[in-house]
């Protein structure tokens, strides 16, 4: 069994480094050789609800999307930032130029080139994209050359880089996008450059995917074709890998013990990813502040890391764990558990009696438990959160339209911390149904993303933190360990800080 932490940050802005220390027992070390022809069969909890990086409504769709987009950066295991579809870059306080590598196609067998870049941005970039926070400071683009793209800066950009590791810089076949009828087919069919395309897709349960052949860094590609399979349900995700139908399947807190106590080999790490309740400030009581700050008091998170969690998790006070460079330790006891001061503050809100709201949530065990946890602890205080699941596919979009009072939710992990602050908090965000922020956010965001020095950064991150907390914009609740539970036969496996890529990643002939 393999657990991992998220120890430190080191080097740079730009050639940021994160390191992942190992604790617990020692990782199993597997030296089989890949046989690209055995598939690689996944289990997970969720497909995606469309195959448009731009358009999409839910990031964390982000995940699958990596197979079959490539991105003008990526990312190694620690979440620095390594070659992608940029082969090298340099950013200045005026501008980001980029690099590309020369040779690489779509699907389609058309060049990945200036042009191709130039109009994918610019989509990402569109108010309707879930993509345009996370490039706030772009104001154009424009193509020197065939292989070279420069962004227009109107302030310093130091989450860019990364930006580019995520949604923003993946590629789209330029034919596949600009039109509603072309949009649409894009949804449910992806046309990229990525190491694989999807050959058959049964929406929601299963999908394969197949290797491109000459792909341009053949070590990413170990398997020929993957194999992924959504399944909800925890014990029947163990037992596919007990019996050998999957090779890995994804592996939360409530499978950890499960699977260690069968001798299953166990790989996770405490990931950026954590769960929260967020508030629609625009409806209901949630414009009030005094409000929002009740919430935040009359919840145990320690209580829900122990039970929940079963002790695989951190109680969240903010919105990075801690060892995280963007950690504010002064946020360290903010909103303690204090139902009195709850009740105090639902009083000065005009609310001695409490009142009532109603949060969707996503209808996966995890979030269902968290869900009921949060809902006995708000109800000693007298407020009545009604609860009603939802298909992941279903439960952010219909948050961010504005449909729903709050919602009980996973935020996943951006590579860089102005890009959840942004996509979360922005008021301009598609994920932001309040349309509005805290007073000087923005600016403070800005001032983050002028600083290079990294420790001078996260001073900066944490006036965002604290801007945040006061506000109470969301309640973060706890910060888990993610990861899989795999056979012995797949290789090249890591946790990561981020999502799982995938990346180099096979199985060994038995």
């Amino acid at each position: 069994m393999g657990r991992f932490a998220v120890r430190r940050w080191t080097a740079a802005v730009g050639t940021c480094a994160v390191l992942v220390a190992a604790c617990g027992s020692e990782v199993s070390e597997n030296s089989g050789v890949a046989d690209p022809a055995i598939p690689l069969r996944y289990a997970t909890v969720f497909g995606a609800s469309s195959f448009d990086p731009h358009k999409t409504k839910i990031t964390s769709d982000a995940t699958m999307l990596n197979l079959v987009y490539d991105r003008l950066v990526h990312r190694d295991v620690d979440a620095q930032p390594v070659p992608g579809l940029a082969e090298s870059w340099e950013l200045t306080d005026e501008s980001l130029t980029l690099h590309l590598r020369e040779g690489v196609s779509f699907a389609d067998g058309s060049p990945v080139d200036a042009a191709a870049v130039q109009a994918n941005l610019n989509r990402a970039l569109e108010p309707d994209s879930v993509t345009a926070p996370m490039l706030a400071g772009v104001t154009g683009i424009t193509t020197p050359d065939e292989r070279t793209v420069v962004l227009a800066l109107d302030r310093p950009g130091a989450q860019l880089v990364l930006a580019l590791s995520d949604l923003p810089g993946m590629i789209v076949e330029p034919d596949a996008f600009g039109t509603p009828e072309k949009n649409a087919a894009l949804a449910l069919t992806p046309a990229g450059a990525g190491r694989y395309t999807v050959t058959r897709a049964q929406p929601g349960a299963e999908y394969e995917f197949t290797a491109r052949p000459g792909y341009w860094d053949p070590d990413a590609v170990r398997t020929d074709s993957v194999v992924w399979t959504v399944m909800t349900d925890p014990q029947a995700r163990l037992a596919g890998v007990t019996s050998g139908d999957l090779h890995a399947a994804i592996t939360t807190p409530l499978t950890i013990d499960a699977a260690e106590q069968q001798g299953l080999r166990v790989e996770t790490a405490l990931r950026l990813d954590h769960m929260a309740v967020n508030l629609n400030r625009s409806r209901g009581e949630f414009g009030k502040l005094e409000v929002r700050q009740a919430l935040a008091y009359a919840i145990d998170r320690q209580a829900i890391a122990d039970t929940a969690m079963e002790g695989h998790a951190e109680a969240a006070t903010q919105n990075f764990p801690k060892d995280y460079f963007a950690y504010d330790p002064d946020l360290a006891g903010a909103y303690p558990y204090d139902p009195d001061r709850a009740r105090k503050l639902l009083a000065q809100a005009g609310l001695p009696n409490g009142f009532s709201f109603t949060a969707i949530l996503l209808n996966l065990p995890e979030n269902v438990q968290v869900a009921q946890i949060v809902q006995q602890q708000l109800a000693e205080v007298g407020i009545d959160m009604q609860l009603k699941p939802m298909p992941p596919s279903e439960a952010s979009p219909t948050f961010n339209r504005g449909d729903a009072d709050a919602i009980v939710t996973t935020f996943t992990g951006r590579s860089d911390p102005a890009l959840l602050f942004s996509a979360l908090y922005g008021a301009q965000s598609p994920q932001n149904p309040s349309r509005s922020t805290a007073p000087g956010f923005q600016e403070a965001l800005d001032a983050a993303n002028r600083e290079s020095d990294l420790q001078a950064r996260a001073d900066k991150l944490g006036d965002v933190s604290k801007l945040v907390s006061d506000n109470a914009l969301a309640i973060p609740l706890v910060f888990f360990e993610l990861g899989s539970t795999l056979t012995d036969e797949v290789v090249g496996y890591e946790p990561t800080l981020l999502v799982d890529e995938w990346r180099g990643v096979g199985v060994a002939a038995p």
